[in-house]
């Protein structure tokens, strides 16, 4: 898995317990929907080495959150930022 520089500020959620690893896991998803825009479960997963399962219950607890939200497409979701979840990318 890729390691965060630095922690987002969003990757903190206040309706779960916060892990270190949930922690980092949740700041480089933040960090590639930051670069990329939209991205499937399973192309995140990919990426830094988690199951889907892992990655979806990281991008559902966002969602609840607000953080992230899903675009329903031709048979798969991609998830994408929101506004709540890019403004803390600005303000880092």
């Amino acid at each position: 898995m890729q390691t965060p520089r630095e922690v987002n500020p969003r990757a903190f959620l206040s309706r779960i317990k916060n892990t270190s690893r949930g922690i980092k896991v949740r700041s480089v998803i933040i960090k590639m929907l930051m670069e990329r825009k939209a991205m499937s479960t399973v192309q995140i997963a990919k990426e830094i080495g988690l199951s889907p399962s892992a990655v979806r219950r990281h991008l559902k607890n966002m969602d609840a959150e607000g953080i992230v939200k899903s675009l329903k497409g031709k048979g798969k979701s991609l998830w994408t930022l929101t506004g709540l979840g890019q403004q803390a990318i600005d303000e880092v």
